[in-house]
């Protein structure tokens, strides 16, 4: 039964009363989580904080509990739902707790404690300085829980017990403690971002988070591998950052630079060189000294740069086009591929003494489709962007929505996924939620749903074709004109879901003939 408009007032007012006396972090959040679930008729709520160490979430208050008898909750345990929250300064929800394996000790002993059915909802609280410092976190039924969070009375008190938290924690003594170390802080540190860059709650995600961290503490040559728009080269901005290397992150897309152009590129150019050389250039091996050096689509390479690459990683040393003297750089190699290297290296494009070379050590990004899970934190994700740049307030996904996404295969994986969302954004009114027709009128041709007949034909003509040159035009025409459409004409959102330069589509557009009525946005 819900409370009359009077009631929930007068129930606020108190409420307020009660906060405003409090005289202690852990008296005013036991005061504010009882509030909660007794206003909302949540199954359970509780609060906690991150100690002046950084090592751990501390419990402040536990629903109708003693807060003492909820477990402290370690900040290296990334994947446990609060710590995550904490960590990314953004919220996670978790539809059912027996999806979590193996998160870690802390959350184990918690979840004990927890309600077995129930949405979990988990905020970061943040402090004075607007860093996340806390978490507080909900159970209760998915209507329950979507009334408190649309609830605009509880959202704006909801910030103003934040603010009231930090306060009295900072002017309480016995949460100080030792200060962090600064090798721990630095591990921290990384973990903190990892957490808040690569998203998802699947056991997929964190396995692949607990490779980025390890990747980061090494300099030897890698590689990484997966299908296209997995993100491999957000995983190498990632490892950098993550990196003690102090340097710049440098990426070359292999692909993108003309092949009598990439040389130069690379290497460098002194005055002189050649015609039309009036001034010297530094290249981009010599501006990653110190840090990362990021080759993507490194299949792409000309056969005849691979010698001089190979040369460079053994002995560290180049030489700029036109010099006499060779220069030094000191970086971390990443390259990249969606191509099988080896099948490349059988036809002769790829040299196989630098695959050795590069395949120090090898991460492979799994595809979307395996980790499906992870659709509603990564589109949140998203979303929780969109928002804050546009200054819009898309509030999230429908449920008829999020079944679309969950049931639809990705073969763009994230980027396409990002695409999607980011059009469906557009098209949705502030403070709504993205309707299914949003995201179905952007797949005018569904994999496998209404076009089953045109695919199935498109497929039989270029199996049974004896031209290859003329199968490949088609396909790609097919390709672009597709992604042309469910960008609804947009070249900007069509080129990132194909990870391609938008000048590289634009003139594909007009060599296909794809150009007229498209917008260029």
């Amino acid at each position: 039964m819900k409370r009359e408009p009077d009631g929930e007032a007068l129930a606020l007012a108190a409420l307020i009363r009660d906060m405003s006396a409090a005289t202690t972090a852990a008296e005013l959040a036991g005061v504010f989580v009882r509030g909660a679930i007794d206003a909302h008729r949540l199954s359970w709520g509780g609060c906690y904080w991150r100690d002046a160490a950084a090592r751990n979430l501390l419990p402040l208050a536990g629903g109708h509990a003693r807060a003492d008898a909820l477990p402290a909750l370690a900040l290296d345990e990334l994947d446990n739902p609060l710590v995550y929250s904490l960590t990314a300064a953004q919220p996670c929800r978790v539809e059912h707790l027996g999806t979590l394996v193996d998160v870690g000790e802390g959350f184990e002993r918690l979840r004990e404690r927890l309600p077995r059915r129930g949405v979990l909802h988990v905020t970061p609280l943040f402090d004075s300085s607007m860093r996340a410092a806390g978490v507080l976190a909900v159970m209760g039924g998915a209507e329950e829980v979507q009334a408190w969070l649309v609830s605009l009375p509880w959202q704006l008190l909801l910030q103003a017990y934040g603010q009231l938290l930090a306060r009295l924690q900072q002017a309480d003594p016995a949460a100080r403690s030792e200060p962090a170390k600064p090798g721990q802080r630095e591990r921290a540190g990384a973990g903190r971002l990892l957490a808040a860059e690569f998203i998802g709650v699947s056991p997929v995600a964190r396995s692949v988070r607990n490779e980025l961290q390890r990747l980061a503490d090494s300099s030897l040559s890698l590689l990484l591998t997966g299908e296209t728009g997995v993100g491999k080269d957000h995983a190498a901005w990632l490892i950098h950052q993550a990196s003690s290397r102090q340097g710049r992150f440098v990426p070359v897309n292999c692909a993108a630079i003309p092949k009598d152009l990439i040389e130069s590129e690379l290497f460098g150019v002194v005055r002189g060189a050649y015609t039309g050389a009036a001034q010297a250039r530094e290249g981009l091996v010599a501006a990653a000294h110190g840090g990362t050096l990021f080759l993507d689509e490194i299949g792409d390479m000309p056969l005849d740069l691979q010698g001089s690459l190979l040369r460079l990683l053994n002995e560290k040393k180049f030489r700029p086009l036109g010099a006499s003297r060779e220069q030094g750089s000191d970086f971390r190699l990443i390259c990249a591929t969606h191509r099988p290297l080896q099948e490349l290296i059988r036809d002769g494009r790829f040299r196989e003494d630098l695959y050795f070379r590069l395949r120090q050590q090898v991460l492979h990004l799994p595809p979307l489709r395996e980790r499906k899970e992870d659709l509603p934190a990564l589109a949140a994700h998203i979303l929780l962007q969109f928002n804050r740049e546009h200054h819009r307030n898309v509030m999230g996904l429908s449920e008829r929505a999020l079944a679309l996404l969950q049931a639809h295969r990705f073969p763009g994986n994230v980027r396409e996924l990002r695409s999607l969302l980011l059009v469906a954004a557009e098209r949705t009114a502030p403070g709504g939620w993205i309707s299914a027709r949003a995201l179905a009128d952007l797949q005018s041709v569904p994999h496998g749903v209404t076009s089953a007949g045109d695919e199935l034909e498109l497929l039989r003509t270029l199996w049974g074709t004896n031209n290859l040159p003329e199968a490949m035009t088609l396909f790609e025409r097919h390709l672009l004109s597709d992604r042309l459409r469910r960008a609804q004409g947009s070249r900007r959102l069509a080129a990132e879901s194909l990870g391609i330069p938008k000048r590289t589509l634009a003139h594909k557009c007009q060599s296909h003939r794809l150009d007229v009525g498209e917008r260029t946005t």
